[in-house]
Parts: structure tokens; C-alpha cells; sequence
């Protein structure tokens, strides 16, 4: 079972996408056509411009993907770029037999995943915090019942 937030990321990475070519585009027909705005507007005009812009690419730069697999015997976390091209390694992969939690922690912004997994080799927990945006209550639920 493979449960991911691609969808939902590709149409945000879109929108900013848009906004940032919308932003750039009215910027350059600022300049072009200054003698049209008033003196006293071009500047704070042009910084609200660039304030948007930089904040956009921050943005566009921590857009990941969050993909869950779960086949049965193993279980593995991939967490990427939407940009990102070849292959993708796991950041987490497991048996799911030393599985002992899985938690979703609720943040204003964006949630975190909470995996704890035993490990054999120093019989202690080993925990791993995973942010994730944009993962829908029935996705976490889904990848709950995965494990059952």
C-alpha cells in the first residue's frame, strides 16, 4: 500500500509556480511602464515585489513529498522534492515487525509523523520526527490501519 501527498503538492508547488511569474511579470511592467505610477508608490510597490517573490521561492524551495509504503513484511518512508528527478532513496525502512509506534503530531502549520522503531542491536527505541504538509486525517488513519 502506497499512500502519498504528491497530488497535493504538485497543485501547491502550481500556485506558487503562478503567483511567482505573475509577481515577476507585473514587476517588469512596473519598470516599463513607471511613468504611469506615482512617485511615492514605485518603491514600497516594488518591495512589497520582491518581499513576495523571495518568500515564494523559500517556499517553493521546502515543498517535499511524503510517501508511505507499506508492503507487508517491510515498511519505508521517502520524503522528497516535487523537482526532484532519479531515484529516490527511503529515509526510513524497516521490518514492520519492529514497529512499536506510530504517532501524528498536530501543529498550527504542518503536522509531523512519529515513528518509533525498535532496534535490535542496542534494545532501545529509535525515534525518527518526519514533517509533513499537506496529509489529510484519512491518509494518517490509512496508514494506521496498514499496519493491522
Amino acid at each position: 500500500m502506497i499512500i502519498s501527498n504528491k497530488d497535493k503538492i504538485i497543485r501547491k508547488m502550481n500556485i506558487f509556480l503562478g503567483i511567482l511569474i505573475l509577481d515577476i511579470f507585473l514587476t517588469i511592467a512596473g519598470f516599463i511602464l513607471k511613468f504611469f505610477i506615482n512617485e511615492n508608490f514605485r518603491w514600497p510597490l516594488f518591495s512589497f515585489s520582491l518581499a513576495l517573490g523571495v518568500y515564494i521561492i523559500i517556499r517553493l524551495m521546502n515543498l517535499r513529498i511524503f510517501q508511505f509504503e507499506n508492503s507487508g513484511a517491510i515498511f519505508s518512508v521517502k520524503r522528497y522534492h516535487p523537482l526532484k528527478k532519479g531515484i529516490v532513496f527511503p529515509m526510513v525502512e524497516y521490518p514492520v515487525n519492529m514497529l512499536r509506534t506510530l504517532k501524528r503530531d498536530r501543529l498550527l502549520f504542518s503536522d509531523f509523523i512519529i515513528i518509533e522503531v525498535h532496534s535490535k542491536k542496542k534494545d532501545k527505541l529509535i525515534r525518527f520526527s518526519i514533517k509533513v504538509s499537506s496529509f489529510s486525517e484519512g491518509d494518517y488513519r490509512k496508514m494506521k490501519n496498514s499496519f493491522q
